[in-house]
């Protein structure tokens, strides 16, 4: 006679549906396992995010791009784009260097196929989430869960308002490293590893101009020490976006860590002028800029292992900083996390 599997029955919780949690949930709903998914914000993706401008543009003020080395997320990007939910980006991207002698133009980047989500980054969350809920995973979003307890042999998950969200046999982490350590703490040995990982901060500005700027350049990656910026691009150039003239600027991280208590307004003021200044561009009527803090934009120091684990209370951890930051290395965590959970 057939036998079922010993953890075939086994209930699961993710918190945080972001790309590796959604990655990680759909891979173990299609194992049949019951899955879970939690998240504090109002949507799915995480970082792979969209804002609605007030003129009625779209900005993707978190990643701004995507890359495939790994061949398995190249298979799932190709699965993206005959889904129309990528697309590749041909924007002219290129280097500015901040010196002594004030901006130069520096070496382009090396030549790299981008993508990007269409008709914006987060859309390849909610591709992840659609194919996850397809198959029976259930995803709540506008909740923040409380630390882990695990009581009786179960996982019994609560929301900071106090309001019960399950019992669970294991929990799949997938938060921003400080995030996860707070989660975490039913197990040091986990929670001291996401303590141990430094993120960066980011101030993401998002402008529209009156009229188009003056630059060839649809991005450019900013270096220099004292660089207030790191990166900016046209988001406008994208495929299948608005008419419109629409950029987006990260603020380097340590002006952004030596800047979190600037109010929206005049961080967006500041890196525009500094934008502006970079490529010698006179300054321009705008009709919207704002700004966003992501206090947690990225891994300083991600851990080299793709998953974390402690078997003996079932208790997992994944994201963009365990084995590799960016999009594409929160993927293959998230595919990471389900693949331990299910050989457990």
């Amino acid at each position: 006679m057939p036998t079922t599997p010993p953890h075939a029955n086994e209930s699961i919780a993710l918190v945080g549906a972001g790309v590796a949690g959604l990655a990680a949930a759909r891979e173990l709903a299609r194992a049949g396992r019951s899955v879970a998914v939690f998240d504090k914000g109002r949507g799915v993706g995480g970082r792979a995010a969209t804002r609605r401008g007030p003129e009625g543009g779209a900005f993707d003020h978190g990643a701004q791009y995507f890359t495939a080395r790994d061949e398995r997320f190249a298979t799932q990007v190709a699965d993206w784009i005959a889904a129309g939910a990528a697309a590749e980006w041909e924007g002219r991207i290129g280097v500015i260097e901040q010196g002594p002698a004030g901006w130069t133009a520096g070496d382009p980047p090396e030549p790299t196929t981008r993508y990007v989500g269409a008709p914006g980054m987060n859309a390849i969350g909610k591709a992840l989430a659609e194919e996850a809920a397809a198959a029976g995973a259930a995803i709540t979003s506008g909740v923040r869960v409380a630390p882990l307890k695990k009581i009786d042999g179960r996982w019994q998950l609560t929301a900071e308002s106090g309001e019960p969200l399950g019992d669970f046999d294991r929990v799949l982490v997938t938060a921003p490293a400080p995030q996860a350590a707070e989660l975490l703490m039913a197990s040091p040995a986990l929670s001291n590893a996401a303590k141990s990982v430094r993120m960066n901060a980011c101030w993401a500005v998002m402008t529209e101009f009156e009229t188009p700027l003056s630059t060839e350049l649809d991005g450019a990656f900013v270096n220099g020490e004292d660089a207030p910026l790191s990166w900016a691009a046209r988001d406008s150039s994208k495929p299948g976006r608005a008419t419109g003239d629409r950029w987006v600027l990260h603020g380097a991280p340590q002006w952004t860590e030596a800047h979190l208590d600037l109010e929206p307004e005049e961080a967006a003021e500041r890196l525009l002028a500094a934008w502006l200044g970079a490529i010698g561009a006179p300054a321009i009527p705008t009709r919207s800029q704002t700004a966003h803090l992501w206090r947690y934009s990225g891994p300083a120091t991600p851990l080299p292992d793709r998953v974390l684990h402690d078997e003996s209370l079932g208790l997992y951890a994944g994201g963009d900083w365990c084995g590799g930051p960016r999009v594409e290395g929160a993927y293959l965590s998230g595919l990471a996390a389900a693949a331990r959970i299910l050989a457990g």
